[in-house]
C-alpha cells in the first residue's frame, strides 16, 4: 500500500514475518525517527499488575546483552540523538531521534533495546522506587492528574480506568520474575510495530526491522479486550486547598467510528483556543478561569468526550451553570455563522504544524495505526475534516451531551466537593 501527498511517501509494509513496517519517507527532513511499537498497554495488565508495562518501559533502558545504559546513551547522543519511550492504555512505545546520517546507528541500538534487553533484581528494585516518585509527582499535579481521576470515574471496574503509571501499591511487590515474564509474553510478534518517519530508504528499514525482529519468538499470549462500560454519577476525590479541579465526561467514539472527526470537530467549537465558545464565555466574558478546554478522546474499541477546567471554590458553581449554559445552547440553537469554518481552520492548522518534527509523525502514525489498523496520509485527514457538515457536528451535539450519560470527576476539599455534587445533581445540559 502507498499513499503520496507532496514530496512525501507513506507506505505500510511488511517484513516476510508479518511485522507491520511504517516509513513516512521526507526527502527535505535532515533528521529521522525510529520507533518500535508494542500493541499492549495498561489496559492489558492483570489488575494485581497494574504498572507493570510502565516499570518494564523503565527497566528497558537499564542496559542489553551488549551494552550498558550509560554506554547506550553515550552511543545516541553521539549520533546527534535523543532516546526516551512511553506507556498508554493501549500500547507502550520506544523511540530515538536522530539526524539522517546516523540513522543506522539509531536503528541498531533500538533493536538491541527491545529483543535483547538486559535487567537484574537490583534494577527493578531501583526504578520501582523512580515510578513511585513519578506516581507521586503526578498526582501532585492536579492540571494533569485530573484526566487520570476522570477515566477511573467513567471506566471504574474495568482496566481503562486504571493509570498508565499504575499504583505504588501494585508495583511495590513486583519481582524480576514478573518483568521478564510481561517482557516474552508481550513484546514479540504479532505485538510489534515499526515506525519510521524522515529522510529514510524504505527498503533499508524493512530489511532492518526484518533481520532485528522477524526471528523473535512469537507470543504465546494476546490480549483480549472487552470495551468498558460508561458510568455516568459524580465522584470526588478530596484535596487540600481552595481550588476546584474539574471534569465532565460524556461517552464518545472509538478511533475507527466515522464520526470521530466530527466529535473532533465538536471539541474544537467548544473548547480548543482562545475564539472557542467556552473560553469566551468562562474566561473572557466572566474571568472566572484561567483555563477551559474540551477534548474528543479515542480509543481502539471506545471514547470519551471530556471538558476540563478549574476555579476558585467561590466560583465553582458559576462556572458549571456557564458551561451548562453553553452546551444547552450549542444542543438548541446549533451552530453560528462562520463557526465551522473557523474551527476547520483551527484544527487543520494545528495538525500541520504539529506534525513538522518527525517525532511527531512518528506518535501521530504509530497511534494511529495501532488504534484504527490503517493510515491516512495527513491530506486526507485534512480532507475528511473539511467535509464535516454543520449538521453533522449538531447533531453529534445532541448524541454526545447526554446529561444522563454525564460523568463528572471532582478534585476539591471534601466541604466543597459535597457542595457541589449536590449542585450538580440538578445541573441540566
Amino acid at each position: 500500500m502507498e499513499m503520496r501527498a507532496k514530496e512525501e511517501r507513506l507506505l505500510l509494509r511488511r517484513t516476510p514475518a508479518g511485522i507491520p513496517v511504517i516509513v513516512d519517507k521526507l526527502p527535505y527532513s535532515r533528521s529521522a525517527a525510529v520507533a518500535v511499537y508494542i500493541s499492549i498497554g495498561s489496559r492489558d495488565e492483570a489488575q494485581d499488575k497494574c504498572g507493570i508495562a510502565h516499570l518494564l518501559e523503565h527497566l528497558m533502558f537499564k542496559g542489553t546483552e551488549f551494552h550498558t545504559s550509560k554506554e547506550i546513551s553515550e552511543l545516541v547522543e553521539a549520533a546527534g540523538g535523543e532516546m526516551n519511550g512511553y506507556t498508554g492504555k493501549e500500547m507502550t512505545c520506544y523511540f530515538i531521534q536522530t539526524i539522517d546520517e546516523t540513522v543506522a546507528t539509531a536503528e541498531q541500538l533500538l533493536a538491541e533495546i527491545v529483543s535483547k534487553p538486559r535487567y537484574e533484581k537490583k534494577d527493578v528494585e531501583m526504578e520501582k522506587k523512580v515510578v513511585a516518585q513519578e506516581i507521586k509527582m503526578a498526582e501532585d499535579e492536579p492540571e494533569g492528574y485530573i484526566h487520570e481521576l476522570l477515566a477511573r470515574t467513567a471506566w471504574e471496574g474495568h482496566p481503562m480506568a486504571n493509570s498508565e503509571g499504575g499504583s505504588v501499591e501494585c508495583i511495590t511487590p513486583l519481582g524480576l520474575k514478573d518483568i521478564q515474564a510481561f517482557n516474552e509474553g508481550n513484546y514479540r510478534p504479532p505485538n510489534l510495530n515499526v515506525v519510521a518517519t524522515g529522510n529514510v530508504d524504505v527498503d533499508q528499514v524493512v530489511s532492518w526491522a526484518t533481520s532485528a525482529f522477524d526471528d523473535l519468538p512469537r507470543s504465546n499470549q494476546r490480549a483480549v479486550r472487552h470495551p468498558p462500560t460508561f458510568r455516568s454519577g459524580i465522584k470526588v476525590y478530596p484535596r487540600e486547598g481552595d481550588q476546584l479541579y474539574a471534569a465532565m465526561g460524556f461517552p464518545g467514539v472509538a478511533a475507527p467510528h466515522p464520526n470521530r472527526f466530527v466529535q473532533s470537530m465538536l471539541g474544537v467549537i467548544l473548547g480548543a483556543g482562545t475564539s472557542s465558545r467556552l473560553y469566551q464565555k468562562v474566561r473572557e466574558e466572566n474571568g472566572l478561569v484561567y483555563s477551559i478546554y474540551a477534548m474528543s478522546i479515542p480509543f481502539t474499541d471506545t471514547g470519551a468526550f471530556g471538558i476540563y477546567f478549574s476555579t476558585s471554590s467561590e466560583n465553582s458553581k458559576k462556572v458549571f451553570q456557564l458551561v451548562a449554559s453553553e452546551l444547552s445552547r450549542l444542543k438548541g440553537e446549533g451552530l453560528e455563522r462562520g463557526e465551522l469554518a473557523r474551527a476547520k481552520n483551527w484544527l487543520k492548522g494545528m495538525i500541520v504544524r504539529k506534525l513538522e518534527p518527525t517525532d511527531n509523525r512518528m506518535y501521530f502514525l504509530g497511534e494511529q495505526f495501532l488504534q484504527t489498523g490503517k493510515l491516512m496520509t495527513e491530506d486526507q485527514i485534512l480532507q475528511r475534516l473539511e467535509a464535516v457538515t454543520e449538521e453533522e457536528v449538531a447533531r453529534s451535539a445532541v448524541s454526545v451531551l447526554d446529561r444522563g450519560k454525564m460523568c463528572v470527576a471532582l478534585h476539591t476539599s471534601k466541604k466543597e466537593g459535597k457542595r457541589m455534587s449536590s449542585l450538580l445533581e440538578s445541573l441540566d445540559i
